[in-house]
């Protein structure tokens, strides 16, 4: 597809310059460019289904497991040197 890009007169140098640099032309670099950015501002479709979750019913609450550990984790021995 075709169309015309306008842009001001230091970009358009800044172009140029980095597309003799690399030996690309100015095109491939503008549209690797809109690919980069249209990459970052596009938003992604979530898969079908992603909605639909439902959750385990059965499955223990995960911070109550991590308040049981706290209780076994052994001192640590470095840590008498950092002080």
């Amino acid at each position: 597809m075709n169309f015309n890009v306008y842009v001001n007169k230091n970009t358009g140098e800044r172009v140029t310059k980095v597309a003799k640099a690399l030996h690309r032309s100015r095109n491939s670099i503008v549209n690797e460019a809109l690919e980069e950015w249209l990459g970052k501002h596009t938003q992604a479709k979530w898969p079908k289904g992603f909605f639909d979750f439902e959750p385990i019913e059965d499955v223990p609450d995960f911070k109550a497991l991590r308040a049981d550990l706290k209780d076994n984790i052994p001192e640590d021995p470095l840590s008498e040197l950092s002080a």
